[in-house]
């Protein structure tokens, strides 16, 4: 090639010579397979999403008859705890108690737990499932109270239930003072 005609290239038409190549066709397309790869990606994220859905539903469903099929009748009060105190209507003596003495154990009762539950702080989770039990069986005890308000046998029970809850609050206590102690 001679000097004139390159330059000549350069500055006209085709500065890098391109001219001079062979010609070849270009190469197959290849976004019609990017699309189906893309396409199954989005189905499997699609049946993932859906079977996701479903098994929420089915575990949904599970629990909330779970709950259902264990939740005791309404009419029912359950007895107290295992290893609970027992308070009977009647004294060592053999004369049975009067409604006015139960009902005023119950007040008291319930003012110690009130003023224990304000110094006692965070409970463990175990602890804390027998107090929610606890409390579910005195409000179950209060509402049959509401109706038979004069029943010996309620305010009896309602007494015993008042006493294990104020002593799983005197346990937490001891616990929390043994920690504080050994500090």
């Amino acid at each position: 090639m001679k000097f004139s005609k390159v330059r000549y290239m350069q500055k006209e038409r085709d500065p890098l010579n391109l001219g001079s190549l062979p010609a070849v066709p270009p190469p197959s397309d290849g976004w019609p397979a990017v699309r189906a790869e893309l396409e199954k990606s989005h189905n499997r994220k699609r049946l993932l999403r859906y079977a996701g859905s479903a098994l929420a539903i089915a575990a949904t469903v599970v629990l909330a008859l779970g709950v259902i099929i264990r939740q005791p009748a309404p009419e029912a009060v359950p007895a107290a705890l295992p290893g609970a105190t027992q308070v009977t209507a009647q004294t060592p003596d053999g004369t049975q108690k009067t409604l006015d003495s139960l009902v005023a154990l119950s007040q008291q009762l319930e003012n110690r737990v009130r003023t224990i539950r304000a110094d006692v702080g965070g409970m463990p989770t175990h602890s804390l499932v027998y107090q929610v039990e606890l409390e579910d069986l005195i409000a179950q005890v209060d509402e049959r109270l509401s109706m038979n308000p004069d029943s010996l046998e309620l305010w009896s029970h309602r007494v015993n239930l008042l006493l294990d809850l104020s002593r799983l609050y005197e346990n937490q206590l001891r616990r929390d003072y043994r920690r504080m102690a050994s500090l």
